[in-house]
């Protein structure tokens, strides 16, 4: 980012010519500098499946009212014996019968019905654990990508930087014909090939931070800056802690709310098994015999003769018994993710252990004492330029291992990342 103000600068102090001054402008903003957890909150906020999943929950809601509902009564009315011929001609022997009916519940239906749908409603709660989650995981490896594509950015910029004061420095001892013209031809081509490594450094930055923005929902977006560190953990925690921790993860805990789900819809489904009845109360009046009124009542109940439900009492039992392999299944799937990032993980932490504590304490030492010896007129402009570059790659080589050993962190905290809800 130094380099693009530097850059700024210069262009607007070239283009103003003597006594005529453009107009006043505002200085650039800043760029906006971007925390993780305002990251998170961000990516969390504007994620559209956030959005969806709330509608999801109060479509959830609305079947636990439903469900808890009972049967409305049904009211009706018959004529009988009317427009008849003999005795019942017209309307002499007309008979009415107005009454209301009602479907009595039996076998704690309506309790079961309201807990399943409960139950469900829970499901979609773990599933927006699920997807946060996800997201999560996302915005950290997409962050850490920017923090690191941005070291590498201020490393490349340092690497010219120096490159630059190496040509001038030999351009002017070659002006002094104190070193030949090769001394000041490579010196050029080191800058050149610094200023290609530096662009190239720019764009995989400006692509990381599209990345990022995107998971905020934005096209185009405002420059923006990440700030934070990837931290070196002194020693990679054993596998059997991180493996440990996988039963309390939203993929896994959920199973235990699909297993109650499942076993309240199997409870629905054994009283479903008992029939309920139908009460039924009224008057009928009679149009003969001067028009005489009597009351009518009774019951009906189905007779579970063929059917007692048995086939989707036999499907409820079977779909309980498999909430257990296919929790196992995922388990045996989660496990085999989480040893292939943590060998990622010790390969990538061993790594940047050895590069930071033996190769780049001994490249700084040969860089200080070739520069040194350089001016004392020991070595040459080649040997400064060749242990700046070895020094340069070794810090490279450092910014890689971390990326590595970051991305394999950020999979390993969303694969052991504990639940945010209890069942």
């Amino acid at each position: 980012m130094t380099i693009f103000r530097c850059l700024y600068t210069c262009l607007c102090l070239w283009a103003v010519s003597p006594g005529v001054l453009p107009a006043q402008t505002e200085p650039p903003a800043e760029p906006e500098v971007i925390a993780l957890p305002l990251a998170l909150r961000r990516a969390v906020e504007n994620d559209p499946r956030m959005g969806l999943n709330a509608a999801l929950a109060d479509a959830a809601q609305g079947q636990v009212e439903q469900a808890d509902l009972p049967p409305n009564p049904v009211i009706g009315g018959e004529a009988e014996n009317f427009l008849g011929t003999g005795p019942i001609t017209g309307v002499q022997g007309l008979e009415l019968t107005l009454g209301i009916s009602q479907v009595i519940e039996t076998a704690d239906k309506r309790a079961r019905r309201t807990t399943l749908a409960r139950r469900e409603r829970d499901l979609v709660d773990w599933q927006r654990e699920l997807l946060v989650a996800e997201v999560e995981a996302e915005v950290r490896a997409a962050f850490v990508d920017v923090l690191l594509a941005q070291e590498l950015v201020t490393l490349r910029a340092r690497q010219l930087d120096l490159a630059r004061q190496s040509e001038t420095e030999t351009a002017r001892l070659v002006e002094a014909a104190r070193s030949p013209q090769l001394d000041l031809t490579r010196a050029t081509l080191a800058a050149r090939r610094q200023t290609y490594a530096l662009e190239q450094a720019q764009r995989e930055l400006a692509t990381a931070k599209a990345n990022l923005a995107v998971l905020w929902g934005e096209g185009s977006f405002s420059d923006f800056e990440v700030e934070g560190s990837v931290v070196l953990e002194p020693e990679v925690p054993s596998f059997g802690e991180l493996a440990a921790m996988l039963p309390n993860t939203a993929e896994l805990a959920r199973y235990e709310a699909l297993r109650k789900t499942r076993e309240a819809a199997l409870d629905l489904e054994k009283a479903r098994a008992v029939p309920d009845f139908e009460i039924y109360a009224g008057g009928r009046y009679y149009n003969e015999d001067n028009g005489n009124f009597g009351f009518v009542a009774g019951f009906e109940i189905p007779w579970p003769l063929f059917d007692r439900n048995q086939g989707n009492i036999r499907t409820a039992r079977a779909q309980v018994r498999a909430v257990e392999y296919e929790r196992e299944a995922l388990r045996r799937e989660l496990l085999t993710s989480l040893h292939r990032a943590y060998q990622v993980l010790v390969s990538a932490h061993a790594e940047a252990i050895s590069v930071q504590a033996d190769l780049l304490p001994g490249a700084e030492q040969a860089l200080a004492d070739t520069s040194a010896g350089y001016e004392r007129g020991q070595y040459t402009q080649l040997a400064v330029l060749e242990s700046r570059q070895t020094f340069f790659e070794i810090r490279e080589a450092s910014l890689v291992a971390l990326q590595r050993y970051a991305a394999a962190q950020a999979q390993i905290q969303a694969l052991t990342r504990p639940a945010g809800l209890s069942y």
